[in-house]
């Protein structure tokens, strides 16, 4: 089974090492959303931080883990926010709801459930996106 993390599922593991039977599933092909690992990047304020998303993303990266979004991911997510249900349009405008679409099509991109924490957004992404895979972990 292929699988992506949101990335509140990383802080959690870094804060309290929740989720580690998640992070840790055996028989599973882990992938790195390139989103998420912007986001580790921005939230890793001191060195300790750095060092801790250094040494997440080196195994991805040697392993061409890794995942990108291309022209036609951009594309169907801007399709995705032009077709959003108006009670959602403010939702939309935040840069946290961008940022969990874009992971959602980086999950669907590499067929893998994604693992993630934020019931509220990805109930919202997965009325538009059927197919996406989720599991959600108690934050």
């Amino acid at each position: 089974m292929k699988v992506i993390f949101d990335t509140n599922v990383y802080v959690s593991f870094i804060r309290n090492r929740a989720h580690s039977q998640e992070l840790q599933m055996r028989g599973s092909v882990k992938y790195l959303s390139a989103i998420v690992l912007m986001e580790l990047w921005a939230g890793a304020k001191i060195k300790k931080a750095e060092r801790l998303v250094y040494q997440l993303q080196k195994p991805y990266q040697a392993a061409g883990r890794i995942i990108t979004l291309n022209l036609e991911h951009y594309i169907s997510i801007g399709h995705f926010f032009s077709e959003i249900a108006p009670k959602y349009r403010q939702l939309a405008v935040k840069s946290s709801f961008l940022n969990d679409v874009q992971i959602a099509f980086t999950a669907l991109s590499v067929g893998a459930v994604l693992f993630t924490e934020d019931k509220t957004h990805y109930d919202i992404i997965r009325k538009s996106l059927k197919s996406l895979k989720l599991e959600y972990l108690q934050p």
